[in-house]
């Protein structure tokens, strides 16, 4: 396994880093949005008025309080960022997930969708609260780690696109158009394994993994983990795991960037 990870060290540069002021200002902004005090049951959801690609989007007084705090933040630090954030009317979080989520985990999913107006969009879905939710459950802290960690890694999709648009010497929105027609990095099947072994996917979700290892374990034991493959983890490198138990060539790549990503912390 040394010898795995002397062979890793020269992919070390060959990752997507984001700016830690810009990463952490996002951070506080979900923190200080305090969206988890506001209200976000079934019964809450409501027609929103912001301007959306999604037919009829849904929102409710927690949605637009992280929305606004989200877009407060963008200006505020001078990007070319802008959020939208709606729930959707599936899916309530319950005791009961079936997905564990429950209690600190409201993200159904979120999506870079691309540049426009001179702005580029970050949309996120949060999850209704069910009736047996209790909130005394919640760990706010945990809940604003989710919520950071999924922008991270829209982010940096962003920093993907840019990179193209700049490599072409083309405008943002033709770089787009053309990610958009390439199904290397889109292609059209709905499959977790397509889905997931996509390079675009494998650099966002690396780096997810990576503040998730070293949010709890720190980097040495973020290492230890992604060098054992009995080891317990959980979340991003866990699912990568399971999907990708069979495919040692899209596993490697992941472990590689993961390992970066750690590396860059380091």
């Amino acid at each position: 396994m040394k010898l795995l990870f002397e062979n890793w060290r020269r992919f070390v540069n060959e990752i997507t880093t984001l700016d830690s002021g810009i990463s952490q200002g996002f951070q506080r902004a979900v923190e200080s949005s305090q969206f988890w005090t506001m209200p976000h049951s079934q019964e809450d959801v409501d027609l929103s008025e912001i301007p959306s690609d999604q037919e009829d989007p849904l929102t409710t007084p927690a949605a637009e309080a992280l929305m606004t705090s989200l877009n407060q933040r963008a200006q505020e630090l001078e990007t070319e960022l802008h959020f939208i954030v709606t729930v959707s009317d599936q899916y309530p979080l319950s005791k009961k997930d079936p997905h564990g989520g429950y209690p600190n985990n409201w993200m159904k999913h979120a999506m870079y969708q691309g540049p426009l107006d001179n702005l580029h969009v970050v949309w996120i879905e949060l999850r209704p609260l069910a009736e047996d939710y209790d909130l005394s459950d919640l760990d706010p802290s945990e809940l604003i780690a989710k919520v950071s960690r999924t922008i991270n890694h829209e982010m940096v999709h962003y920093h993907q696109l840019k990179k193209q648009a700049a490599s072409k010497g083309v405008s943002d929105e033709q770089a787009w158009e053309e990610m958009l027609a390439d199904p290397r990095q889109l292609p059209k099947s709905l499959e977790r394994t397509v889905y997931l072994s996509r390079h675009p996917e494998i650099d966002a979700y690396a780096h997810e993994a990576a503040e998730e290892l070293v949010s709890a374990h720190g980097v040495n034991g973020a290492l230890e983990l992604i060098k054992r493959r009995d080891s317990e983890a959980t979340g991003v490198l866990d699912d990568y795991r399971k999907v990708f138990k069979d495919d040692s060539e899209v596993m490697n790549k992941f472990l590689k960037k993961v390992y970066s990503q750690i590396m860059h912390r380091a």
